[in-house]
């Protein structure tokens, strides 16, 4: 999987097997995951976790591959992105000294960390550069996942289209293509194979018109407007895409009480929606700060402690899970991940962002950020961007990425 000048690399046998269970940790993670989340969300939470252990292992058996891990992990707890994560996440697990919930919360919180962690030990643990073939296998998953959600949708819609706890297969389905598609179209990009990257990103929208699923539409014409933005300016475009993001998340109750006092009138839809948010605002009092504890707007609708129309989505659960604290940190994370994708290689900047918008806005319009299902595809999205960045340019943008590609 890396690049060697010595022939005697290759003929080690722990570089080999590494060689080998890398290789199959990235078909896994680039072609049998975006392939088998179409099919079952539990595959989601198997294929993932093993495709990271096997990237892990895979890069301590290449040489140098344990210091390597740990200069990376050393570097990483320095960025102020990961600190600020790492701080959110202390905070999370504090606020079970005050959940109403704790029991199941405390499980769902372990599973989640762990995630989190196998992902950041698995990106740490991969070599600086990759065989150019590694870029070739995510447009072939995602090529193939949107086909197997074409003809899903048109076989069997009403499968696809049943609704479970997380939703129905058919919006996962669209959220995991438009989640991992711009990493993608990136990795061909990155091969100068835009005519390919044209067909793949056409395969995409063509899924999810065909779904007719009002947020994941909004999502892609949001993200692919950020995408023919970020191609004339890139840094501009990060820029006010992040403080658009911070202001939402930090300042969500200002905006809800302001719209429900203008529309106070109108109690249908979403506005009934806004009205039941604005209400549990009214009632927060110390709360508003603390927050309710890791999980808790997830559980509280079923235990009576919300209003059964209280909205869902990342703003709404942030602020009820984690309160001003919590969302202080997510602001911060938001504007940081935005500026760090818009300095990246021209080439790569555009669909980094629009990836970006894309989860972002997925997150905002109602998909619920709690569940595990929803973390797990976001673990392996920053997976796959970590395996795009590592797989050399081509041709003449091949010095101008090299110079822009940011460290991990």
């Amino acid at each position: 999987m890396m690049y060697r000048d010595r022939p005697t690399a290759l003929q080690n046998p722990a570089t080999m097997a590494g060689d080998v269970l890398l290789r199959l940790g990235i078909a896994l993670l680039t072609i049998v995951v975006p392939v088998g989340a179409v099919f079952s969300r539990r595959l989601l939470f198997v294929l993932v976790p093993v495709a990271a252990a096997l990237v892990v292992v895979g890069g301590l058996l290449l040489p140098g591959g344990g210091s390597l891990l740990l200069s990376h992990l050393r570097q990483s707890v320095w960025r102020p992105i990961v600190a600020l994560g790492v701080v959110v996440m202390i905070w999370a697990g504090l606020s079970f000294l005050w959940t109403p919930l704790p029991d199941l919360a405390i499980e769902r919180f372990a599973k989640t960390v762990g995630t989190v962690l196998i992902a950041a030990f698995a990106i740490a643990a991969m070599p600086a550069r990759m065989k150019p073939s590694n870029g070739y296998l995510l447009p072939m998953g995602i090529s193939a996942a949107a086909l197997a959600t074409l003809l899903g949708a048109i076989a069997r819609p009403d499968a696809m289209r049943a609704l479970d706890a997380d939703g129905s297969l058919l919006q996962r389905s669209v959220a995991g293509l438009l989640v991992m598609g711009w990493p993608a179209l990136a990795a061909l990009a990155l091969r100068q194979r835009l005519p390919l990257a044209g067909l793949v990103g056409g395969l995409i929208a063509l899924a999810c018109l065909l779904a007719s699923l009002p947020t994941p539409l909004i999502a892609l014409g949001l993200s692919a407007g950020v995408f023919l933005a970020a191609r004339a300016a890139p840094q501009t475009t990060a820029r006010a895409m992040g403080t658009v993001a911070a202001i939402l998340m930090l300042g969500a109750p200002a905006i809800v009480m302001g719209l429900d006092s203008l529309f106070s009138a109108y109690q249908t839809g979403a506005m009934a929606v806004l009205h039941s948010w604005a209400e549990v605002l009214r009632s927060e009092g110390i709360k508003l700060i603390t927050g309710h504890g890791f999980d808790t707007a997830v559980r509280a609708t079923a235990v009576g402690l919300l209003p059964s129309n209280s909205p869902r989505g990342l703003l709404f659960e942030v602020w009820y899970d984690l309160g001003l604290i919590g969302a202080a940190g997510c602001s911060l994370i938001m504007w940081l991940s935005a500026v760090a994708a818009g300095r990246s290689a021209s080439v790569l900047a555009p669909y980094l962002l629009a990836s970006l918008c894309a989860v972002l806005t997925l997150s905002i319009s109602g998909l619920s950020i709690a569940q595990l299902w929803w973390t797990t595809q976001l673990a392996c999205a920053a997976l796959l961007v970590a395996i795009v960045l590592r797989v050399p340019a081509r041709g003449r943008v091949q010095a101008a990425t090299v110079k822009q590609r940011p460290s991990l």
